[in-house]
């Protein structure tokens, strides 16, 4: 279809000129180009977002009136900003999510959760497909929030829990009957997040723990977040009574990403050459290939005969987010920096180093880049001090907070 509406927007140029008015045209419309149509709706690209609000307040309706004529069927036209060539600029990076019509409702939530505004609920339940961010998105809020509040006092780091992690805890605690320090843990006034939430389903006295603590951190000021990959009434095997109680809250749907977002996305992944030489070919990889972000990143990465970039957004220099990481674990665990690549197995030492080859695997940063900074290990002794560390996690409460507040 790229080829066809760049061949329809050759035409229609004289046409717009004329309608337009030759100075107008020149000034507004001339620079504009095509790059993508998808259901009824023409993507064109302008140079800043002077002009691309200029087009949309005075030329839309011409546009869309000249480009449906010379298709033959109703189009509508929305107008994008082109990209800045430097990536350190870009909207999209591993710390920036793609925003569209598809999540935005829920990032601005997350947004306004982030800007201390008052909401009508404190529990948020997000819900859609796999592949499409759900996670990335509240990660990259917990790392919003965890800054700074407006009035400069710090904010706690939020509680994390995936569903499996949650079940190993819960089965932890419950045969060693400890079950209260973990719904203590939960009810703590401080953020929390169930990501995988879908999972609870066929798990009866876990889906009454969580309907317990849901109940208890009604009257908290801090959230309490749920990513799942079904709607609250769709989770199979769920308590009526837990489901109605995420559905008392604000559920939101983030969707497949559209148009705008593959591209803005493919664009993150290809770098400056999809500002040059490969322009068309990421464009009508964004236009052909409809999916979630791994189904996008996955023929990219076909299509360049790459290989897949480590999780989000190719854009990760690991040397950086690792020393980042490495110096704030060494602070929290009061261990040395030298200390953590070195052969040292004192406790104190091993801990930090697990908890530093676990959260430079969550940024995102591959098993064999971790072992190379942390004094050339393996990556299998990089994946067992993740696993290692997991295990510890569903034993230790304060374990738990030292990584929240790491993470």
């Amino acid at each position: 279809m790229l080829p066809l509406l760049e061949e329809c927007w050759m035409r229609v140029q004289d046409l717009l000129r004329e309608r337009a008015g030759a100075a107008a045209y020149t000034s507004w419309i001339a620079e504009l180009r095509p790059v993508m149509i998808e259901r009824g709706t023409v993507y064109l690209e302008a140079q800043n977002r002077m002009a691309a609000d200029r087009v949309r307040t005075l030329f839309r309706p011409l546009l869309q009136d000249v480009l449906s004529h010379d298709f033959g069927t109703q189009l509508t036209v929305e107008l994008q900003v082109r990209e800045v060539a430097s990536f350190d600029e870009l909207e999209v990076s591993p710390q920036q999510p793609v925003v569209d019509d598809s999540n935005r409702t829920a990032w601005l939530v997350l947004k306004s959760l982030g800007a201390g505004r008052p909401l009508p609920s404190n529990l948020f339940c997000f819900h859609g497909p796999s592949g499409v961010g759900k996670t990335f998105l509240l990660r990259w809020w917990r790392a919003q929030q965890a800054t700074r509040a407006a009035d400069g006092r710090h904010l706690p780091g939020a509680l994390w829990f995936d569903l499996p992690g949650l079940l190993k805890a819960f089965q932890m605690v419950h045969q060693e009957g400890r079950v209260e320090q973990l719904a203590a843990e939960l009810a703590q006034d401080r953020p929390l997040v169930l990501d995988e939430f879908h999972r609870i389903a066929g798990k009866p006295k876990l889906q009454q723990f969580v309907l317990a603590a849901l109940r208890a951190r009604g009257e908290l000021a801090s959230p309490t977040l749920l990513a799942s990959r079904w709607h609250p009434n769709d989770i199979r095997d769920t308590d009526t009574t837990l489901s109605t109680s995420c559905l008392a809250g604000f559920v939101a749907s983030i969707e497949r990403p559209g148009p705008l977002a593959r591209l803005r996305y493919l664009r993150a992944l290809e770098g400056a050459p999809s500002r040059n030489g490969r322009a068309s070919a990421v464009e009508s990889l964004a236009q052909n290939c409809v999916g979630g972000y791994p189904e996008l990143r996955a023929s990219w990465a076909a299509q360049r005969g790459a290989p897949l970039p480590p999780k989000y957004l190719a854009l990760i220099d690991p040397a950086r987010i690792f020393a980042t990481l490495r110096d704030q674990v060494a602070v929290k665990c009061a261990v040395a920096v030298q200390e953590l690549p070195g052969k040292r197995q004192g406790r104190a030492v091993s801990r930090a180093r697990k908890v530093l080859a676990y959260l430079c695997l969550q940024k995102g940063l591959s098993g064999s880049e971790v072992g190379r900074f942390l004094g050339g290990r393996t990556r299998a002794a990089v994946s067992y001090m993740a696993l290692s560390l997991q295990t510890e996690l569903a034993d230790s409460a304060e374990l738990r907070a030292l990584v929240a507040d790491l993470s």
